[in-house]
């Protein structure tokens, strides 16, 4: 009778360690589904995902404190194959094979090229580039999608912290940021083309006044009529959000380029 009261008890202390790991793991699936509403963003190229994972690692290896990044690179500089260093070089060799293919960044060079650099300020001095540059850009560069009200091209809190973040994640401080600024299709186009470009350099003055980014490395671009408008495609692609055609039309879409290099972007 003890022997079967024994098998009895462990027996249910087996049954609930096994409910509760069921449990356990459906609470781990359920965190591990995106919740309802939001939608897949575009696929990076592999060696632009590896370039965001192993810089958002790096970020989180070194830390907040100045010193401590300082610290961290004196003894990686050293020892670069030290085990404190391994998401640094994990993200230097991930920057390295990014800009390693003359091509891709000949093609992206010219885009830098046309970018005013914050000079452009008369609707009719609009650099325009083509669809296939700028599915380039999409589709290669690192990027973050900043939206604004209707009739309305000032920054608030969130898209200041969103600028901040996505900055700080891909190094891009280092690099040359591009703007391409929108607007809806209502209204006269002269007048969405002014928002465009008023909502570029909106973002163009809160990288380069508050985030500190030297003016030389951050430049913007538009389209023009037609192009200038985002497809309900390209709005689920940009955005982690769920945002309707008109929504992805008021905003300001910023790339990161980390391979700039100044004196090949001023050369003629």
């Amino acid at each position: 009778m003890r022997y079967l009261l024994l098998l009895t008890v462990g027996l249910a202390v087996t049954s609930c360690a096994t409910s509760s790991k069921e449990v356990e793991e459906e609470e781990n699936q359920a965190q591990q589904e995106p919740p309802p509403g939001l939608i897949e963003v575009v696929k990076y190229e592999e060696k632009t995902k590896q370039l965001m994972e192993t810089t958002e690692k790096l970020q989180e290896a070194e830390g907040t404190l100045d010193e401590q990044r300082r610290r961290l690179q004196v003894i990686c500089a050293d020892y670069p194959e030290h085990a404190v260093c391994a998401e640094q070089t994990a993200a230097r060799y991930a920057l390295d094979s990014f800009c390693s293919e003359p091509e891709f960044k000949g093609h992206v060079d010219e885009i830098v090229k046309a970018c005013h650099q914050g000079a452009c300020k008369q609707v009719d001095q609009a650099e325009l580039i083509t669809r296939t540059q700028y599915m380039l850009l999409t589709q290669s560069l690192p990027h973050t999608l900043v939206t604004f009200p209707a009739a309305k091209s000032k920054l608030d809190a969130t898209d200041r912290r969103q600028l901040q973040q996505f900055v700080e994640q891909v190094r891009a401080d280092k690099g040359y940021l591009i703007i391409v600024g929108r607007a809806s299709k209502d209204g006269p186009w002269r007048k969405n083309l002014e928002y465009a470009l008023d909502r570029a350099e909106q973002t163009r003055q809160f990288l380069v006044d508050d985030l500190g980014i030297d003016k030389s490395r951050v430049g913007y671009i538009t389209y023009g009529h037609d192009k200038m408008y985002l497809t309900d495609l390209d709005a689920e692609r940009l955005s982690t959000k769920k945002l309707s055609m008109k929504q992805a039309n008021r905003s300001a879409l910023v790339f990161a380029y980390p391979c700039f290099e100044p004196d090949a972007a001023q050369a003629p």
